[in-house]
């Protein structure tokens, strides 16, 4: 009976350790993130007008690795959120009401990174301005 508990005895601890190595490692893992807001983001310089095509749209792109080493060929940038946003609508070119989110995972053994961007996507429409003559100022 005695061999038996020492048998017990010892596989309890040895789950204990392993146990509080676990703790350690889930303690070591970090996880954060942020997030800003943007009025408008094109590709172009000059927005003037914009039509809007699908509100309160998302994207995201991510990255993983394992151990170090890239797990497929995603890229966690902006560019490629952007992208597979714009993607959605063959006449899309703008996104405006944009909110631009990171999050970051990191275990030392699982490694993840996201770019998250959503807000409404448009297309940019052009607009005539007409100068006013003088003494009209006021109908503006």
């Amino acid at each position: 009976m005695a061999r038996v508990e020492a048998a017990v005895t010892h596989a309890l601890d040895g789950f204990r350790r392993r146990a509080a190595r676990m703790s350690v490692l889930l303690a070591l893992a970090g996880c954060a993130g942020w997030v800003e807001r943007v009025g408008v983001v094109a590709p172009e310089d000059k927005v003037l007008g914009v039509k809007l095509l699908r509100p309160r749209v998302m994207g995201r792109a991510c990255a993983s690795s394992l151990l170090g080493f890239p797990l497929g060929r995603g890229r966690a940038d902006l560019d490629e959120a952007m992208a597979a946003l714009l993607a959605r609508d063959g006449e899309a070119n703008v996104l405006t009401n944009v909110e631009l989110r990171r999050r970051v995972l990191v275990t030392g053994v699982y490694n993840r990174r996201c770019v998250e961007v959503r807000g409404d996507l448009g297309r940019t429409v052009t607009t005539l301005s007409l100068p006013v003559p003088g003494g009209h100022e006021t109908h503006r």
